[in-house]
């Protein structure tokens, strides 16, 4: 084997710019492969140790509020392991410097030990349960302590139960329940600058919201192998005569529930994406060792003659592609782990993992050098077989020439005005049907890809325009600390600068339809209202109804409801006893994010057993005089939190910035994949036509008729990719909308498949641009022929 392993190695360096550029595509699917399966593997370690470490719940149970005593008969039911009840409370947050925020602000039993989610101090020192000097301690997550500039010792007020209570920051914390922090489902990524957690003693907490031996929360850890849903029964039970206002399990707690979401999106793209790859590599191998063995039949069988093998050459040839997975795999490796420390760091500006695990991933080095190896081997194998084929005595004469059809353009009357150029590059794809074919899969892909790394671009872009631009026609959105009578809005419409107000009263309900029942927002506005646009899913506009509401996508889609059903609503609002009303559905309202249902301002009234309650409004403000509106809202102790609209829109703007390096990396993955196709396919044509181009040299052909030639038959393949690889692309992103719809993650969600005709033409430049790159490094070989060399007879 010796022999042949030094043959081996001059084929590699014969055809060093094939085997490059396999070796590109191979480390590229590999690289994607380490860096996403080692950032999905440490992200979901770091998760699992956190969790474990910190006692996280594996039940909520909310209500209006419960004696504490209550935990005991809790923790007496079966199954049962440990129970910590708390107060939690979104309360306003009075700024130094007049800005309005929001904290939930969250107890904890001192001492912490043992209890359910307990708290991973990162700076300063946990609070005391009686601090010097009477004021109360907090820790505040460590995203809003940065947002807001708080370090230890600074003082934060919160307004609460109609008075203002001043709050020492001990440090900064974080619970197995705040890895993602936003307010509700309806926010989609955080706004660390006007919401936030405080942690909180439960002593202080009950003094602050004045619930003395009271809690609203329920936390409730399970023993293994207990029956989840039996334990819940039998605790909402318990909790029942206290007003159960919502329970879910873990994997339903907000931020559980995106963290989840996004590892398992990371998980799908580390297979799917290396698959292609790898796919599109085993291809150009199969195709490279198939026309390798036509070549040197000749040398085939005169090894065969000499005593070598059908395994010993089939094992040979197959080693080409073997050496390609294994020099892609490890050129693949650095870069992988370089580039997962980089993902590493951007999800660790969205989740507050305290210890993310990172490093190298023996585990993913293996399974992509495995990987790499298995596609090339298997490749290697099937394309060599044509080893078998190989007779030693037959082999010493040429092969007889295949018979191949008519081209089905020459039956077609445009035959006649093609130049000879043309018929002969029509005739060659013909000949090579199956090569044609791979390089057109390959350039649809790479095309395809291109057009995917864009579109979440176009798709955003479009959600924004549609959310903030279409859909909100308000200046400002203002809540209020608690529900207002409607009249009481006078004193904000009467503000200077203040063009329009538009009351709303947004109350938590539970929606109850054929045994399935959904927690949802329902939103009140006047009849009339002009500030918020709804939408059907078919995109035509919708008006309040008269008698009914409007159900948001998502909770229709749960609920199994539609227009004409009657629903039931159970009120949460946990103002009083709980109130049930009926409504029916009048429609399905389509809205990008959230789950938020409508009807008039009377009829949600009327669902809670009020009426012209109140508890925010929408305002359209004069712009120059914004600023003054703005500061004189912030001055009414009644406003609980002010949106600005144009904030808001900035804000998501600027989270958004890591989008473009994700856009930046895909499209040079998918442009290196073009490249390779359409090398290897250019380099396999020139060298199995060299004869024929030395000819046409011979009979006065110029360098540059003999390389148009060429690039026309290049052109009528790869121009056609480009062609068919803009709808795949299109294809590819409404497959991929698919797959996030149906997890239970992003259900509340509604993402548009917008592709803009702009993503279309600069994925059509990318492809044209690695096509032009690769046909000129293959082209300019054409006036280095040696013609004499080339034209000798070697039969």
């Amino acid at each position: 084997m010796r022999v042949l392993t030094k043959k081996l190695w001059r084929t590699v360096r014969s055809t060093r710019g094939q085997f490059l550029a396999v070796t590109a595509v191979v480390m590229v699917g590999i690289m994607v492969y380490i860096s996403m399966a080692t950032t999905a593997g440490n992200m979901t370690r770091s998760k699992d140790a956190f969790y474990r470490e910190h006692n996280f719940a594996d039940h909520y149970f909310h209500v209006i509020k419960a004696p504490q005593g209550v935990l005991r008969r809790i923790e007496a039911v079966p199954g049962v392991v440990k129970a910590t009840g708390r107060i939690q409370k979104d309360v306003p947050v009075i700024k130094d410097n007049g800005d309005r925020a929001t904290a939930r602000l969250t107890s904890y039993p001192l001492p912490m030990a043992g209890e359910v989610n307990s708290l991973r101090l990162l700076t300063g020192r946990l609070f005391a349960k009686y601090p010097e000097g009477g004021a109360a301690e907090v820790l505040v997550d460590p995203k809003y302590a940065e947002a807001n500039g708080l370090v230890p010792g600074d003082t934060v007020t919160v307004a609460a139960e109609g008075r203002q209570a001043p709050l020492t920051v001990a440090g900064t914390a974080t619970s197995p329940e705040f890895i993602y922090i936003i307010k509700d489902a309806a926010s989609f990524i955080p706004e660390p600058e006007t919401f936030g957690i405080f942690m909180a003693p439960h002593n202080q907490v009950e003094q602050i919201l004045n619930l003395s031996g009271q809690i609203n929360q329920v936390l409730v850890k399970t023993a293994p192998g207990a029956d989840d849903k039996k334990v819940a029964a039998a605790v909402k039970d318990i909790l029942a005569p206290y007003g159960n206002l919502a329970d879910y399990p873990q994997k339903e707690q907000l931020s559980a529930s995106i963290l989840e979401g996004e590892l398992n999106q990371l998980a799908v793209s580390a297979f799917f994406l290396p698959s292609i790859f790898l796919g599109i590599a085993a291809l150009i191998e199969f195709v490279m060792l198939g026309r390798m063995v036509k070549t040197q039949r000749l040398q085939i069988g005169t090894m065969k003659a000499m005593g070598y093998g059908n395994l010993q050459l089939m094992l040979h040839y197959a080693g080409y592609a073997v050496i390609v997975g294994f020099c892609g795999a490890l050129a693949g490796s650095l870069p992988g782990v370089l580039l997962a420390s980089s993902f590493s760091q951007i999800y660790a500006t969205f989740f507050n993992l305290p210890e993310v695990v990172s490093g190298v991933s023996p585990q993913a080095l293996v399974y992509g050098f495995l990987l790499s190896l298995g596609v090339g081997a298997a490749a290697g194998i099937v394309a060599s077989r044509g080893v078998l084929a190989v007779r030693p005595a037959e082999s010493m004469r040429p092969e007889s020439p295949r018979k191949v059809g008519k081209v089905f353009v020459e039956k077609w009357a445009l035959w006649r005005r093609l130049d000879a150029t043309w018929k002969m590059s029509l005739r060659t794809i013909n000949r090579n049907r199956f090569r044609t074919a791979v390089t057109l899969v390959g350039v649809v892909f790479a095309v395809g890809m291109l057009v995917v790394s864009m579109f979440s671009r176009d798709m955003m872009t479009y959600m924004l325009d549609k959310q903030f631009y279409q859909d909100q026609r308000y200046d400002y959105f203002i809540h209020f600390t608690g529900p207002l009578r409607e009249a009481e809005l006078t004193a904000v419409s009467r503000l200077d600068g203040v063009v329009k107000t538009e009351p709303v009263f947004e109350a938590p309900v539970r929606i109850h339809y054929k045994g399935r029942s959904q927690e949802e927002l329902l939103m009140g506005m006047p009849p009339d209202a002009g500030m918020k646009r709804l939408w059907s899913d078919t995109g035509r506009p919708l008006a309040l109804p008269d008698e009914g509401l409007l159900l948001s996508r998502s909770t229709a889609a749960k609920l199994g409801a539609g227009p004409g059903d009657t629903v039931r609503l159970e009120s949460l609002l946990g103002l009083g006893p709980t109130r049930w009303s009926a409504l029916k559905v009048a429609g399905v309202v389509e809205e990008f994010v959230g789950g938020t249902s409508y009807t008039t301002l009377a009829q949600a009234n009327r669902a809670v057993q009020e009426s012209r309650l109140v508890t925010g409004a929408m305002l359209k403000v004069d712009p120059g005089r914004s600023a003054q509106v703005e500061a004189e809202l912030k001055e009414m102790t009644g406003v609980a939190s002010i949106m600005s609209r144009q904030k808001l829109l900035d804000g998501f703007t600027e989270q958004l910035g890591y989008m473009y390096y994700f856009v930046v990396i895909m499209a040079m993955f998918a442009i290196v994949l073009g490249f390779a196709i359409v090398y290897n396919a250019s380099v396999m044509s020139f060298a199995e036509r060299k004869r024929e181009l030395a000819s046409l040299r011979v009979m006065g052909f110029t360098v540059g008729e003999v390389s148009g030639l060429l690039l026309k038959e290049n052109l009528l393949q790869t121009l056609t990719g480009v062609a068919l690889g803009l709808p795949f692309g299109r294809f590819l992103a409404d497959a991929y909308i698919s797959a996030m719809m149906q997890s239970e993650t992003y259900a509340v969600y509604s993402f548009a498949v917008v592709v803009y005709p702009v993503t279309y033409v600069l994925s059509a430049l990318g492809g044209i641009f690695f096509i032009t790159a690769a046909c000129r490094l293959v082209l300019k070989n054409v006036g280095k022929l040696d013609l004499v060399e080339v034209l000798k007879t070697r039969d």
